[in-house]
């Protein structure tokens, strides 16, 4: 139950992007006519991205918590939706941007224009980006897998040892199961909708253009706009699930050294240690989240002026 909003959100963007993948694309007959509309074609892309977005992240964290309505205790439900929002938000986005790719505007007529151009799938984003969104889906698959490792039986709750390991320090929520399953899973659709999407750039139709920077200039936005969406998500939702779980690492550490201290007991380095560690964890998570919203503002590269064709300012 606790995967069903994110499994739903998945499957209603891989379902209408297959459909979508068999729609015929509208064509163009003049160059200046093609690279107008692709400029407008990929301002609509942007604006649905964002509204489809935020709509999938609010109905996925309502979905979460529905049980909170009916009656329903389950521990953690709350901590769940909150992973969940960004998460769906960040895979609704991707979808909308992946089948405004494959509706890409091309052009058409008894003249037409090709260039062999071998196109890479990581070639048209910013390499910027394309290294913050690897780091991001690399950091969270790899706290999850330590948190499933450290966390304890009720899979959301670190527990620390001190004074011989005789006294014990536990706080939660933490990266266990618990939360690392809804979001592993989340990562991982979303990265695959994300590779999907920076194919769909790279293959696309080139425009009836002959100048290579207006091809090569909406070819960037266009990866831009795949990974600014995903990078920000992800990074909200890793940085969210680092911070409360190094708090909790935190607080556990620093309970379990208070009960030894009380007791007359030596600490332990670890107990001693580990509160420092939570702490500067702490703060990188709220820095990643940060990020993650500054990610989403940045804008996409422009096509130069003197390049825009007369009336598609």
């Amino acid at each position: 139950m606790r995967l069903l909003p994110l499994l739903l959100v998945l499957a209603t963007v891989v379902g209408v992007t297959g459909l979508t993948a068999l729609a015929v694309r509208r064509p163009f007959a003049s160059h200046q006519a093609t690279v107008a509309e692709a400029r407008q074609h990929a301002g609509r892309i942007s604006a649905a991205a964002l509204v489809v977005g935020l709509l999938a992240g609010v109905a996925t964290g309502y979905l979460a918590l529905m049980s909170r309505f009916t009656g329903e205790a389950i521990p953690g439900r709350l901590g769940v939706a909150v992973i969940s929002a960004p998460l769906a938000f960040g895979m609704a986005s991707t979808g909308v941007v992946l089948l405004g790719e494959l509706t890409w505007p091309r052009p058409a007529g008894d003249v037409r224009r090709a260039r062999l151009v071998r196109r890479g799938l990581f070639d048209a984003g910013p390499r910027w980006l394309l290294r913050l969104a690897v780091g991001t889906f690399t950091a969270g698959l790899l706290l999850v897998a330590a948190g499933a490792l450290t966390a304890g039986p009720d899979g959301r709750t670190i527990t620390v040892r001190a004074g011989y390991e005789s006294v014990l320090g536990a706080a939660s929520p933490y990266a266990g199961p618990e939360y690392g399953v809804p979001t592993a899973t989340g990562l991982v659709g979303l990265a695959a909708l994300t590779v999907g999407a920076l194919w769909a750039v790279a293959h696309r139709p080139a425009l009836g253009t002959a100048d290579e920077r207006v091809e090569e200039v909406l070819r960037q936005a266009s990866a831009h706009r795949v990974l600014r969406g995903a990078t920000s998500a992800a990074l909200i939702a890793v940085g969210g699930l680092l911070t409360v779980s190094a708090l909790s690492l935190r607080n556990a550490a620093a309970g379990a050294a208070s009960s030894a201290t009380a007791n007359g007991l030596p600490v332990g380095t670890a107990a001693g240690v580990l509160p420092w560690v939570g702490g500067v964890l702490a703060v990188v998570g709220a820095l990643g989240m940060v990020a993650g919203l500054g990610v989403l503002a940045a804008r996409a590269p422009r096509l130069p002026a003197e390049t825009l064709p007369t009336g598609g300012r």
